[in-house]
């Protein structure tokens, strides 16, 4: 598929522009990498350490909080992608984005789809991920595999996606952000 094929298809916002996002929100951006893979585009995951303090083990997006040196939202998903899974940024092409969304946690997550060179090979930095994973991106998009569910928290009402892919669940944010893919595509 065409780099013109896929955004005509993903109907993404542009790539390199950040979004406006409030003072009260800590900025972070993630990558939703794809590769052409066996099973055609596939998106790259991540599992996170089990050591580490928030969402151990759990199943997310190469990214992180904005740094100081970061020049833009796309330069921290990449070096964040850089840190966590060793992806080279000059094999990522950016798609482009989608709407910020916002953590219980205090952050507004832009996320980005970059396009990642078929020769591009991935290594867990075990301080972050233990586990690089690929999932058939298709399958990610089929509204019909996304198991959503109504909660209270606080006092307010959230709804929250499932994903399961063999035997693995993915939620939280990761989940919300593939959901709000899906739903974008579907269009």
């Amino acid at each position: 598929m065409t780099r013109a094929e896929l955004l005509a298809r993903f109907n993404l916002l542009p790539p390199l522009s950040d979004p406006f996002l409030p003072a009260h929100a800590q900025a972070a951006a993630v990558l939703l990498p794809l590769q052409e893979g066996e099973r055609g585009l596939e998106l790259i995951l991540t599992r996170r350490s089990r050591h580490l303090r928030h969402h151990p083990g759990q199943v997310s997006f190469p990214g992180g909080r904005v740094e100081e040196t970061d020049i833009s939202l796309w330069h921290t998903a990449l070096r964040e992608s850089e840190e966590e899974i060793g992806l080279d940024p000059s094999l990522c092409q950016p798609l482009g984005r989608l709407r910020a969304q916002y953590t219980v946690s205090g952050f507004a997550l832009t996320p980005f789809v970059g396009l990642v060179d078929a020769s591009a090979r991935f290594t867990a930095n075990p301080a972050e991920v233990e586990e690089v994973f690929q999932v058939p991106l298709e399958y990610l998009l089929d509204l019909r595999r996304h198991h959503l569910f109504t909660l209270r928290r606080r006092g307010r009402l959230h709804t929250v996606c499932f994903i399961r892919w063999q035997g693995i669940w993915v939620w939280g944010i990761t989940a919300a952000v593939l959901h709000q893919f899906a739903l974008q595509v579907a269009r």
